[in-house]
């Protein structure tokens, strides 16, 4: 027996769209002989429906949006598995489950409910969903003339398992030993399982353990593409009760394959695929750049400008910007100002020309210098009513962020000049600086779409490398080798205001991703007590700067955005 794996791409909350790629993918399946074709979580609707799941006519209309799909597969003479939403009827608060619907061909459907609801990080589902209780036995899809007896898990609830969890279990209960004790001998799980440096590997490793211990063929149709802040890779796969990969879909991409019950074969792509998502900066870059893509699609942008300062960052963003996007959809835009030296002033030109895309240099001395004197001027009122006409008492900050504000416009402005195509503005600052603060609001923070906010500044030289590797070496040596400063006043660099980057970014994942505490920080040995309690306090300072920050892509296991919920006023 033929079954389809479909690893589609969905858009959150258009559910016309959603339904019509399952039903594309409906007739490919059927057109290369499958009998059962399987989509993600929620397939529906898209994941994560946040607060569009409180909608009385949205969850109306993703009830009729089944029919559709039921009737396609009534038409084609195929079953399906979708993830899809179903009234609440065991009791409780919540009105919603979170279902795999069962299309029989011409037969009906039958639904089986997810029973571990992940309340972590970017996941709130307990907020919309009440989870089916444990004791109530979820129904097997059964293909007696093929001796089949599918047993179907919703994500999370194959991230439970005892034997290879251990002590990193988050729930009493184990769906899949239920399944299993129920007959199953072949394991379907539908996914939104998104995408976190070194998770694709240990998804894999989780589903080859499970078919092991079972003794059963297990498979995983997950979701791919970028929504909003993360970034599902897919991964679909079979494994067999051996632990072999018999079929893949590969990562990052939408793809439906074809397996067949009877085959027991090495999948021929299987080395090819393995080998990239072994590889962390090639996997960061890959979801990065379909991030950006689907970000783009699925806001109605069709292309970005940036500022290009001459600096890792900028350039890291352009690189990886053209990469993905597409040399015609990229503007660069320098803007030297005061304190802009004529290298990175060149290294800026020098990337842009390398890359092939549009470059303009629009220098900020002028307004910069207009508004000195609106502000610091004899006739400025600032100066008088607040300062007494004594200019020493205005903080150096001002002036600094000055520079930062008058880019972030002048990106806006160009932003919105283009009638079209639209234009997003991509800020280019990494997690090290948002962390400690070390940006500006209004200024280099400005944007539609913060690409690199959650790579950490050492991460941002690997994947410049990585870059320049695969590109034919688009960013200069010299923004490579250079020390980071913001050139915001004469002779700054990035170490006047923050510790090396190697030590910020180990206390800053220690702190942000481990949630260890100062005095675990210290005793781990990365830097003594004073500058880690220093960097702490920077980094909670800054929650006001983040709360107003652009959406991020998230890589790490915690990112700034919504998995990430602090307080601002802390005393």
């Amino acid at each position: 027996m033929k079954i389809a794996l479909c690893q589609i791409n969905t858009i959150t909350g258009n559910i016309e769209y959603n339904v019509r790629r399952i039903c594309e993918e409906l007739g490919y399946a059927r057109q290369c002989g499958a009998r059962l074709a399987i989509f993600p979580e929620l397939a529906i609707v898209g994941y994560p429906p946040k607060d569009l799941l409180e909608y009385n006519f949205f969850v109306n209309r993703a009830s009729s949006a089944l029919s559709i799909i039921q009737d396609k597969c009534n038409t084609l003479g195929i079953d399906c598995i979708c993830g899809a939403l179903h009234t609440n009827f065991f009791g409780g608060k919540k009105e919603l489950l979170n279902a795999a619907a069962f299309i029989r061909a011409n037969a009906g459907i039958e639904f089986t409910f997810k029973k571990l609801l992940p309340t972590y990080d970017v996941f709130d589902e307990h907020r919309y969903f009440e989870p089916c209780p444990g004791h109530i036995a979820s129904p097997l899809c059964s293909y007696p003339e093929e001796n089949l007896r599918i047993g179907i898990s919703i994500c999370e609830d194959i991230w439970n398992d005892p034997q290879f969890w251990k002590d990193e279990r988050l729930y009493e209960y184990d769906p899949i030993e239920s399944l299993i004790r129920n007959g199953a001998n072949l394991l379907v799980n539908i996914s939104a399982s998104p995408f976190v440096i070194h998770k694709p590997l240990r998804r894999l490793e989780m589903l080859r353990h499970t078919a092991r211990r079972w003794q059963v063929p297990v498979l995983m149709v997950n979701q791919v593409g970028g929504c909003d802040q993360i970034i599902f890779d897919g991964g679909s796969v079979v494994v067999l009760p051996d632990g072999t990969v018999d079929a893949s879909a590969g990562w990052f991409k939408e793809r439906t394959i074809i397996w067949d019950t009877a085959s027991r074969e090495v999948d021929p792509e299987w080395e090819t695929h393995y080998s990239h998502v072994q590889d962390e900066i090639r996997t960061v870059r890959d979801a990065l750049a379909l991030g950006l893509k689907d970000y783009l699609r699925k806001t109605g942008f069709a292309q970005v400008v940036v500022g290009n300062s001459g600096g890792i960052d900028s350039a890291t963003v352009l690189t990886l910007a053209t990469q993905a996007l597409g040399q015609e959809a990229v503007i660069s835009v320098s803007m030297p100002g005061p304190y802009t030296s004529n290298e990175t002033r060149a290294d800026a030109a020098e990337l842009a020309r390398r890359l092939g895309i549009r470059h303009l240099e629009i220098p900020i001395q002028g307004p910069f210098d207009a508004f000195q004197d609106l502000l610091q001027g004899e006739t400025g009122a600032p100066l008088f009513h607040l300062f007494a006409g004594d200019r020493s008492q205005i903080d150096r900050l001002a002036n600094e962020n000055l520079q930062a504000r008058l880019r972030g416009n002048i990106l806006m402005w160009i932003s919105n000049a283009i009638k079209s195509p639209r234009t997003l503005v991509l800020s280019t600052g990494n997690k090290s600086e948002l962390a400690a603060g070390y940006c500006t609001l209004y200024g280099d923070m400005a944007g539609g779409l913060a690409l690199i906010s959650d790579v950490p500044k050492m991460m941002v030289y690997a994947l410049a490398r990585f870059l320049n590797a695969e590109m034919n070496h688009p960013i200069p040596e010299s923004i490579l080798q250079r020390e980071p400063t913001a050139e915001l006043a004469p002779n700054q660099k990035d170490t006047d205001s923050l510790p090396p980057y190697p030590i910020l970014d180990e206390i800053i994942r220690l702190y942000v991703e481990e949630l260890m505490g100062p005095e675990e920080i210290v005793a781990a040995g990365v830097a003594d007590e004073a500058l880690v309690r220093k960097v702490i306090r920077m980094i909670d300072n800054a929650e006001y700067k983040r709360a107003q920050a652009a959406p991020g892509l998230k890589v790490t296991s915690k990112a700034f955005g919504f998995g990430r919920r602090m307080p601002i006023a802390r005393g």
